[in-house]
């Protein structure tokens, strides 16, 4: 006996199509991923994650006593602005914290404020210190403007402006310290 197939049903001779909405939303998942990860990729390159990561890491403290008692000043005659920087600061991202190291010595007469300048622009400095009364120092800071800074080495002028304990101006000094930016 010879055996008969069953005719198709019609949803059986019709080929399966896949769903476009389906296949639409696969591809955007798709794009949309890629999208991340060379966005990620980009920001990571121009230094974004550490900008970030840099609104989070505190200023630098302000702490009573002296950087290091070898070579303290004991006593200093007439009005002069003496303070002690540390003339080669080390930071390990733009954004981190770095060794600027500033001090106003206990025999200071007046408050002291420290503003570092790149060499091609003494008009935005990319630190500036709160004001150190005298006996106060700061031993680790962040740059107060990164977006000019990037990876390397920098000669800075460092303007020291003295200021009475009523807080009127009475001057200033200039010194250098360079800067050391190990990664952007």
């Amino acid at each position: 006996m010879s055996r008969k197939q069953k005719p198709k049903t019609t949803e059986e001779k019709v080929e399966k199509k896949p769903n476009k909405k389906v296949v639409h939303a696969t591809v955007m998942l798709s794009a949309s991923c890629l999208l991340l990860v060379v966005a990620t990729i980009a920001l990571s390159s121009l230094g974004f994650f550490h900008m970030i990561g840099g609104w989070f890491i505190p200023r630098g403290e302000v702490r009573q006593g002296v950087i290091s008692e070898k070579g303290q000043i004991e006593e200093l005659g007439g009005k002069e602005i003496v303070y002690r920087v540390n003339s080669d600061a080390v930071f390990e991202h733009t954004y981190s914290q770095g060794t600027i190291m500033l001090e106003n010595p206990k025999v200071s007469e007046y408050d002291l404020q420290f503003s570092i300048f790149l060499p091609n622009n003494r008009v935005v400095p990319i630190y500036k210190s709160p004001t150190l009364k005298p006996g106060e120092c700061i031993l680790s800071d962040k740059l107060t403007d990164t977006m000019r800074v990037k990876k390397g080495n920098y000669t800075c002028l460092c303007i020291v402006s003295a200021y009475d304990a009523d807080g009127n101006y009475c001057g200033k000094n200039t010194c250098t310290i360079k800067i050391e930016i190990l990664d952007n």
